[in-house]
């Protein structure tokens, strides 16, 4: 249960439009997205806003296109942030994580360090 970072209901796809809600049927498939590459990045804050959103309720996580987050390649949808300049999230709600982000000065490098699903191939 600790390497499980999330569930999709009926596909077995990164897809944060099918996370595991409240609802459920009796022929509906779970599938468990475990741990994988953890990975570490500098981001440089050029802008207010990052382009990313991100939930613990199921409401989806998006990058939007052409923005900061979206820049940097190596993260993705579906990536797990376990700390931002060195100040672990782990067990932290999505609220907490935005808010910290949104302190961060612009003009500004942080550092993330985050876990991404693991891949199936």
């Amino acid at each position: 249960p600790s390497q499980v970072m999330f569930c999709t209901l009926n596909t077995h796809k990164v897809d944060m439009e099918k996370l595991l809600g409240g609802q459920i049927g009796l022929e509906d498939f779970i599938f468990a997205h475990t741990k994988g590459q953890r990975k570490e990045v500098e981001v440089f804050k050029s802008e207010e806003a990052l382009g990313l959103t991100i939930t613990d309720n199921g409401a989806g996580y998006r990058i939007k296109e052409g923005s900061v987050i979206d820049r940097v390649a190596v993260i993705g949808v579906g990536d797990m942030i376990e700390a931002i300049n060195g100040q672990s999230l782990v067990g932290a709600r999505h609220y907490e994580v935005a808010k910290m982000l949104k302190e961060l000065p612009k003009g500004r490098t942080f550092a993330l360090k985050l876990t991404e699903p693991r891949k199936a191939f």
